[in-house]
């Protein structure tokens, strides 16, 4: 059976980091994709009422016809998978991206990374989080922002900068100390720095600030333009703060030596206990005043992902 006519949605709230797993797998199965962004009401009514009448006036809509596969990731886009596949009497497959905390035995896949610890027999464990970067990205955002960069010396490093989060508030201090890691690195290294923060980031008038009178550091204005795959490929080293398993799961894909950046106060979290297994493993390093070359296979579980559910779907691959 081939890709004609099948339709797939990918259902997340507003949260960047979803939204990206989510379409990053959909976009290597390689049929057609629509993204739903979906809000329920708060506070949730009723356990047992349909989980497509509470959402927010603001959400994109959910209604016939139904899609062949729907992927949602994020415990609160969850109940809709669901409530579509009953919809369309099962003819939906849902596939959901992290773990769903309830009803996990009716999702047609799960799939999870291996520190959420999920077991089942329709449970796939992944090494870290799905995501949208290939080698055709990479090369693609080379040519479309390479120009960019043309007056500024290598090696080329990239600092990959994330914010706050449900359990982390990322204060003045720590962006602070993060600019002055820059300034670290710029002076190792001896080359330029590509600084990209995120939509997370907080007083990003700071990192202007202290930034521009730094040589040789570019800072992308992710409002205006963001770089972001040209700067993964153009780099020799990343440095990626330790607060996001998608951002360490990107640079990661790219087998460059990647080290991450500790944000001050920044303990006990999902993202902590996986960048320490990565260094346990040898993959990632901290960031410790030193800059040197290791090798390490790439993560890279979005292809396996996909594989997975073209099979499920019935899909010849390619």
């Amino acid at each position: 059976m081939d890709k004609k006519g099948r339709i797939c949605w990918t259902i997340t709230d507003d949260f960047p980091g979803m939204k990206s797993q989510a379409l990053g797998l959909s976009e290597a199965i390689g049929i057609p994709t629509k993204h739903k962004t979906c809000k329920s009401k708060w506070p949730i009514r009723l356990p047992w009422s349909n989980p497509l009448n509470q959402l927010t006036e603001d959400s994109d809509p959910l209604t016939p016809p139904w899609p062949d596969l729907v992927i949602t990731c994020g415990r609160r886009s969850a109940p809709l998978s669901l409530a579509i596949k009953r919809n369309n009497k099962g003819r939906t497959l849902s596939v959901h991206i992290q773990d769903p905390l309830s009803n996990r035995n009716q999702f047609d896949l799960i799939i999870s990374p291996e520190h959420d610890n999920l077991k089942g027999a329709n449970v796939m464990q992944t090494r870290g989080a799905l995501h949208k970067i290939t080698p055709e990205k990479l090369t693609d955002g080379i040519k479309k922002f390479g120009h960019l960069f043309k007056d500024y010396p290598g090696p080329y490093s990239s600092v990959l900068i994330g914010g706050t989060t449900n359990r982390y508030n990322m204060t003045k201090d720590a962006v602070e100390d993060i600019i002055q890691k820059i300034a670290d690195i710029q002076q190792i290294t001896h080359g330029s720095v590509f600084v990209t923060p995120s939509f997370r980031t907080p007083y990003r008038e700071v990192f202007n600030e202290k930034l521009s009178s730094l040589p040789q550091v570019y800072l992308a204005d992710i409002e205006r333009i963001n770089p972001y795959f040209a700067m993964l490929g153009m780099a020799d080293y990343l440095f990626v703060t330790d607060d996001s398993v998608n951002m360490v799961c990107e640079a990661c894909y790219t087998g460059k030596p990647v080290y991450i950046l500790p944000l001050l106060n920044h303990s006990g979290t999902k993202p902590i206990r996986f960048v320490n297994q990565l260094v346990k493993d040898g993959i990632v390093r901290h960031f410790d005043g030193q800059v040197d070359e290791w090798t390490y296979s790439p993560i890279n579980d979005t292809a396996k992902a996909a594989d997975t559910v073209r099979k499920m779907l019935g899909l010849r691959k390619g």
